[in-house]
Parts: C-alpha cells; structure tokens; sequence
C-alpha cells in the first residue's frame, strides 16, 4: 500500500497550514506528537512508532490524499491543549482527523469522522485508526496487560510471563500494558465508541519487542448516505510509571466522554431467583419482604427484585404479571412500601423474543433479521416451554419506541429498579438489524440501552454483561461475569473464582464508569463458612451492590448475621495488589478513612480449592511505613494477627478468604477493628478520641438496634482498663481476650452507641504475642 500520510506536514502555529516537507511537532513535559510523514507518539516510558491507517469502503481499501493540515488550540471535556487536524480524501468519502495532546499531561487522543460527499451510498468496511510498532520499558519480557479478551464486560489480566518468546493480545476496548524492567505502563482504550465495536491488537516478539499494535472498528458494510456523516471511535493513548493510575484515570476519562452523566452509587437489595427460581410469587416476595424489613432495612437495603417468573407464559416477549401476581404490579410496590418501607425490583429481558410470546405473534416483522432477509433465532428458551427466541431489532424507531414504553409503563406501576437480562445478544454481528446505517453487533447494542433508560428514567438499572463504554451513563450497574449459582453446589466454586478475576481486573470502573456489580449471591447453609465467607467478602470489598438471593426466612441466624455484617453498601475504592501477578488477583486492597479514622483494609483470597497457600503483603505496598509497627487484626476470625513490621503473611485454607484491618501502632490504647461490617470501622465508627488528662478512650458507633456488635482493642503494656472494686458504672466495660488485646461488648438499644473506657497507667509487664 502507499504511504497513507502525505508528505504535507505543519510547524507548531495556531490554524496555519502547513508547510511541505516539515516535520509536526506537537510536545509537552511528558509527551509528544510527531508526524514526519507516519504518527509517531512519545512518553518518557513508552513509544508508539511508525503509524499509519486505513480504511476499507466499496469492499476495497482506499488510497487517501491529504487535503488540509493545521494546529489549533483545543477544549474539550478532557481539557485542554493542542491538536492536529488533517483531512483526507478519497473517493468523494472525506476523512477528518484529529491527534489533541493535553497540556501538562501524558494523555493522547485520536478521533475523527467520516463523510460521504458524493451523491451514492458508501459501504464501510474495516478502518484501522492505528497501526504501527510499540516500545514499553526495556522490552526484555513480554509484557503483562489488563484486557478485555473478547466477551462484553469480561475483563482479565495477563500476568507476567518471562519465559514467553511472543505473546499476542487481543481486547474490546482496552489494554493496558504493563512493564517492571523498568517499571512503565501503556495505556491504549476507547472512551467513546458508538458507531462499531471497540478492537484492539497487539504483539510483542524477543528482540523485537512490540511489533504491532492495531485500533481498528470493523463497520461490517454500513452504510453512509449521501451527505452523511459518521462520528468515529475516540481513542485514548497514555503512558507512565503507574498501571493503577493510567486505569483509573483512563475510567475518569471514559465517564467524562460519556453522552450522558455517569450514574453510581452502590444499593442493596433481594433477588428471588436463587430463592425460588420460577415459582417465585407475590406471597413469596412478600414473606421475605418482612425478614429484609427486620434484618436489613435498617442497614440501608432497600429493594424486592422480582426475577425471572413474574411475566406472562414465564418467557420472555411479554412484560405482564402472570398468574402468581394476580394482584398486580402496582399493589405489590405500595404493599412493599407501605407494609416494609422497600421498593420494588423487576428482571427483565426487554431485547429478547420468545416465538410463544403475544408479542412475537403480533410483531415477528419487528425482529432482527439473518443474512437472508428472515427473522433469525438467537437461541432456545433454557425453561419450559423452550421456544424459539429472537432478539428485537432496535434499529427500527417502532421497536425503540415500544421498548421506552415498556419501562415507562413499568415505572408508572412502581417499579424503581431494572435488571436488564440477555441483552447482550443485540452485539452479535450474525444478525442484520433493517437500518442499513447502523453497524451490526455493538451500535444495535447501544440503541437497545439508550431505548431502556428513555423509559426507566431514574429508576435504577443493572445490566448483565453490560460493557462499561456503554453502560456508562446509561447504566448504573453492570457485572461483567457468570451467575454465582447456589451456595454449597458441587464443583461451582469456579463461578466464584471467575467473578473475582473480572471484578478484580476492571476496578478502574468502579464508582468511576457506574458500580461495578457481580451477580445476585446466595450465602444459604448449603455452603460451609468459608465459601459463604468468600461470597460476602467479593461483593462487599469490590464496592458491588449488596444482592442477596436466599430464601430469608429459613436462614439460620448465623448467615443472617454474616449479610449483616456487608451492610449498608458504598464503600472506598478497591485496588488489587497483585493485579499483574497471578491469574485472578487474591490481594485487595482498601485505603478507608471517615471523619473519625484512617486505616488500610486487605483482602485475601485463596481460590484454590484442593490446597492451602500463603499470602504475604508488604506495607510499603500499600504506601505505609516499612520500619513503623502496625496492628493487624482479621475480621472473620476475630483474630489478633499481631504487631508487624514490613509486611504480613498469611497461610489461607483452600476456597477461603481473610479480611485484615491493619492500623499504625499507637503508644495509648486504641481500637484495632470490630465485628459489626467488614471493613471495620467504616460505617459504624463515628467518632474516637483519646483523652490524655483523663486517661480515657471515648467514641461512638452506630448500627441497627438490636444487634449485639465487639470492638477489638489494643492495650499497650504502660496502660490497663481502670475496673473500680466493687464493679461500678464508671468501670471500663471490657474483656480480656489474650495479650494485650481487650474486647468490648456493645448491646445496641438504639441506633448510636456512645463510649468511655478509663484507663490508668502501669509498669510495663512482657506479654506474649501471638506471632512470637
């Protein structure tokens, strides 16, 4: 192919064309664009050379001329700065281009359009935006990554590996690279994608290092009318040091570039499905309803889902109640209202189509079509009667139209929270939708998702398999992983495994994009303690929605307590320190601060099921003091780990998970975690202050009333609880649990709790700890 990039380059001034021959220079303190003839993109730590594009249209690639050249300051969402703005043509079909860098940062964007400036239709095929040779670090390994490896919302990471020769990568809408000799980092990823769907590529080969790195969107023969114009891609490139920062600053940006404004805020809710499956009824919500409203609602849980089973024929196609809610909709929300103060949740699959359905019988015209012009079958119904089923074309404004309505419908009989289910066959490019001008597969996708928050207005909805460059400001939930089945089923502990792989690996999303959710978790006694702890533990420390799917009323009070303990949602971000590490990061990490505390909150999981293995953490990890003492306490175990220093190393037994607070040592007594959520202290702890004159720990901690709730201590060597002879109401109102360790017991007659425990000085005495 010829040379795509004219030899027309500009110099570095505001809205001047360029001049021939002269190479473009655009450079800030921590990046640069060059064009001398090909793109070539510069950081301190990584560089991207040699690139060029090309676009496929009429089934044959396209030679482009450069028609216009210049820079000109720019302001966007992103900020502000200097950009390059080339057009092209080729065959009446105009392309317009522009790299922006940003002042005083390393964040690169490349976006652009097309237009059709005959008077025929134009048919696109695949347009690279990008392609050309990488460089990260030294090179000497190849390198390790956070993709997306193809399915919509499936993240994962590629540890590194310094025995591989080559290693190729392929992603839906990022990979981030990442390099210890030294330590750098790539980032590459769309922050809009609308028109097609998001490819990436890229291949790294021993002593040659990145030989290819490719941005392509595959438009499958869409077609631009005459005079139209088509909104490409926008691309993001940076570089640095930090792979955790490029992530979350890479979310931040994907949020900012959304059409709408992101939408998050983790809730918390029941869902009927591992409960009941299809006998789920308005009896049964109800039934739960008064244990939710006793045992949860207090802690900030506020919604009944009604899965799947709940709609007319008990497949999908027709939004009505069937005959196990004669009651209908509307009196079961203001029954939930009124009767438990909860509000009401629904499942619902609005894209998909059974052939059994009315709606199908009235509209098959109305479905997405095969290669032949017919209504194509996306697949086979998984319960009785298992029909046929389709999925919607959402291309035609009726469809659109019908699928807003639906929703709006819905909200008007009360429903406040949506889960959007099997939504995710609108992005299979097998179907062909009836407007030739929407790409098939990922922009079918995104009128689906436009069409459901038009109806649900601020309802709250969750998407399954919902990726974030779509779901963000769309959605205000997505899970990306399998459904986590019932608790204590045989050789399902995979499920687990994979969903902590995918929440681990798109933390960057998180609170950032919208919640990143994982699916409803059943905790029943099915399940030993340690599988029902690693449930808990995944769904509360990855900041998901708290979505419990038991039937409530016949839980023993032991995992009654246990949910408890997730409660309210909405807690600080969570980062994975191991992210590049091992398959399916095991070490989450937490920074939790409120107004009366700071401390760190670790993690740890061992997802082998046949074999203990060791988890270590160094503090300077987690950006503490390596020569400072530190207390460290485990939350399921209610264990003093001990005083450490440098790091913390624990053995965990096969398929379990440990929850360490781990707080700076002080020289007066000082709390050291509690019982009452997992994050210990978070929530609960309101205040706390040590009262040097009085020789008093005082302190507030709130919860539901009711709960018996601990608080861990630790007491230094020179200080003791102050107990008068006899007992009396000044006494400290604490039990020795071993060491230097106390505990209180707090009896929660309402909602805040107050404290004071004395103290008074003594000699120092050695006691044992329990790491020595």
């Amino acid at each position: 192919m010829k040379t795509l990039f004219h030899l027309f380059v500009v110099t570095l001034m505001s809205s001047q064309v360029a001049a021939q021959n002269q190479p473009l220079r655009l450079t800030n303190p921590r990046a640069a664009v060059t064009l001398s003839p090909t793109l070539n993109l510069t950081w301190p730590q990584a560089t991207i050379n040699n690139a060029t594009f090309s676009v496929e249209a009429n089934g044959a690639r396209l030679n482009f001329q450069l028609i216009e050249s210049l820079t000109r300051a720019f302001s966007d969402a992103l900020g502000k700065g200097q950009e390059l703005r080339q057009v092209w043509r080729a065959n009446s079909l105009r392309y317009e281009r522009e790299v922006r860098l940003y002042d005083n940062g390393a964040v690169i964007t490349l976006n652009g359009r097309f237009v059709n400036e005959s008077t025929n239709d134009i048919r696109l095929g695949t347009t690279q935006l990008l392609q050309g040779a990488w460089q990260l670090g030294a090179m000497t390994e190849a390198p390790a990554a956070v993709l997306n490896p193809g399915k919509l919302a499936q993240t994962a990471a590629l540890p590194f590996a310094g025995t591989l020769a080559e290693r190729d990568y392929t992603s839906v809408g990022v990979i981030a690279f990442a390099s210890r000799i030294p330590r750098a980092a790539l980032l590459v990823g769309y922050i809009r994608a609308d028109e097609a769907n998001p490819d990436l590529s890229a291949s790294y080969v021993r002593g040659a290092g990145g030989v290819k790195l490719a941005v392509t969107s595959r438009f499958l023969n869409r077609v631009i009318a005459p005079q139209q114009t088509v909104e490409l891609n926008r691309v993001y490139l940076s570089a640095g040091e930090d792979a955790y920062a490029l992530l979350n600053a890479y979310g931040d940006a994907m949020a900012k570039s959304a059409a709408l404004p992101a939408r998050t805020g983790p809730i918390s809710l029941w869902c009927s499905w591992y409960a009941h499956r299809m006998e789920v009824s308005e009896e049964k919500v109800l039934a739960n309803a008064v244990v939710a409203a006793k045992h949860f609602a207090p802690l900030g849980f506020e919604y009944m889902q009604v899965d799947h089973g709940w709609q007319r024929g008990d497949v999908t196609g027709d939004w009505i109640p069937n005959e196990r809610f004669p009651h209908g909709l509307k009196w079961l929300s203001n029954e939930l209202k009124n009767k438990y103060g909860l509000k009401l949740g629904l499942w619902i699959s609005p894209t998909d189509v059974a052939d059994s359905s009315q709606f199908y019988q009235q509209h098959p015209d109305w479905m997405l079509k095969g290669e032949d012009g017919q209504p194509k079958v996306h697949w086979r119904w998984f319960w009785k009667p298992n029909p046929n089923c389709y999925q919607l074309d959402m291309s035609r404004q009726d469809a659109f139209d019908y699928t807003a309505a639906t929703f709006k419908r819905l909200v008007d009989e009360g429903v406040s929270y949506f889960k959007i289910d099997f939504i995710g066959g609108q992005n299979k490019e097998i179907f062909y939708p009836s407007n030739n001008q929407l790409t098939r597969g990922w922009p079918e996708l995104r009128r689906a998702m436009q069409a459901v928050r038009a109806g649900a207005g601020d309802a709250w909805v969750r998407y399954c398999q919902g990726p974030p460059l779509l779901a963000a400001g769309l959605g205000d939930g997505s899970y990306g992983g399998d459904d986590t089945a019932d608790a204590g089923q045989a050789g399902l502990f995979r499920v687990l495994r994979d969903n902590a792989r995918i929440l681990a690996t798109s933390f960057w999303v998180s609170e950032r994009v919208h919640t990143r959710e994982v699916c409803d978790m059943s905790v029943r006694m099915h399940a030993d303690v340690e599988e029902a702890r690693v449930r808990a533990a995944l769904m509360t420390l990855a900041n998901a929605s708290i979505s419990w799917s038991d039937e409530l009323q016949y839980l023993p009070p032991s995992r009654i307590r246990m949910m408890q303990q997730c409660l309210p949602p909405g807690n600080p971000p969570m980062q994975p320190l191991d992210l590049f590490e091992r398959d399916v990061p095991s070490i989450w990490h937490i920074k939790a601060k409120n107004a009366a505390d700071s401390w760190d909150v670790v993690g740890l999981f061992n997802f082998n099921e046949d074999h203990s293995e060791p988890r270590r953490v160094r503090m300077s990890e987690l950006g503490l003091d390596e020569k400072a003492d530190y207390a460290v306490f485990e939350f399921w175990e209610e264990k003093f780990i001990g005083v450490l220093k440098g790091s913390v190393e624990l053995t965990l037994p096969p398929a379990s998970s440990r929850i360490l607070s781990i707080r700076r040592l002080s020289d007066k007594p000082q709390l050291i975690g509690t019982d009452m959520h997992v994050l210990q202290g978070f929530h609960e702890l309101k205040q706390i202050a040590w009262d040097e004159k009085q020789l008093a720990l005082s302190g507030a901690f709130t919860r539901m009333p009711g709960l018996s709730s601990k608080a861990f201590y630790y007491v230094p060597a020179t200080y003791a609880p102050k107990f008068e002879f006899p007992l009396s109401p000044r006494s400290a109102r604490l039990t020795h649990v071993g060491g230097y360790v106390w505990m209180q017991e707090i009896e929660f007659k309402r909602k805040d709790f107050a404290w004071t425990i004395p103290f008074e000085r003594v000699k120092a005495a050695t006691v044992k700890e329990p790491n020595e």
